[in-house]
């Protein structure tokens, strides 16, 4: 008899330790995940360089590494612009000159370090600002540069200022589950100003160039933790 109210007891208290752990036990979402994304779209330029290249075909990629809702982005594209008219280049260190031609393009790139914050998510839409620093150059494209010595050494370099703002929708992950790994895939607008200072090096170069692309993410979140109440 005493067995069995020895074991009735023990049974007791190992039911009643499982329901206290499934009851007190939960899990916390990690607030760290991170995600690649890639752009498509044009690149418009502004001021003088507006008065220099056409509007043009854009591409773009990027690294974020997010927590919570504040993210550091990495990221970096191109554009191919054709020249409005002739530019003419005179080299400082030996005086060479050369005729960059209308007609032919120029390509301008760039990559840049940003911070930025998901101020609005409601839906699986997401709004978000950015801003940060970066470099970016001009240069004949390849076939230009290859028709004279002169434009095969040309290269206009210059710090650029970033800033802009996306909006994005996440499309759910039907298997989310907050203790593992969850995916993320997005696609979204994005609109990115940039303030280079081309003018420091060539005179009329001044101006700003904005981006304007179509964009898909993909990402995962780190899988959370459990924790006791």
């Amino acid at each position: 008899m005493k067995k069995k109210i020895v074991g009735m007891l023990i049974t007791a208290f190992f039911i009643s330790s499982l329901a206290h752990a499934q009851r007190d036990n939960r899990v916390i979402p990690s607030p760290w995940a991170f995600s690649w994304g890639a752009g498509l779209g044009t690149m418009v330029p502004s001021g003088d360089l507006g008065d220099y290249f056409k509007t043009g075909f854009a591409a773009d990629t990027e690294l974020n590494i997010y927590y919570q809702k504040v993210f550091l982005m990495i990221n970096g594209g191109f554009s191919s612009n054709a020249l409005a008219k002739d530019i003419p280049v005179v080299m400082v260190d030996d005086g060479r000159e050369a005729t960059w031609p209308s007609g032919s393009n120029a390509l301008h790139a760039f990559i840049g370090a940003n911070i930025g914050v998901n101020i609005l998510e409601a839906d699986n839409i997401s709004f978000y600002p950015f801003a940060g620093i970066g470099y970016g150059f001009i240069e004949p494209n390849l076939k230009t540069a290859n028709s004279d010595p002169v434009l095969s050494v040309l290269k206009i370099n210059s710090l650029v200022w970033n800033a802009g703002f996306g909006v994005d929708y996440n499309i759910p992950d039907k298997n989310y589950a907050p203790g593992k790994i969850n995916r993320i895939l997005k696609v979204g607008l994005r609109y990115q100003f940039q303030k280079p200072d081309y003018e420091k090096e060539v005179a009329g170069f001044d101006g700003a160039t904005h981006w304007m692309t179509l964009r898909f993410v993909i990402g995962s979140t780190m899988p959370g933790r459990v924790t006791d109440n």
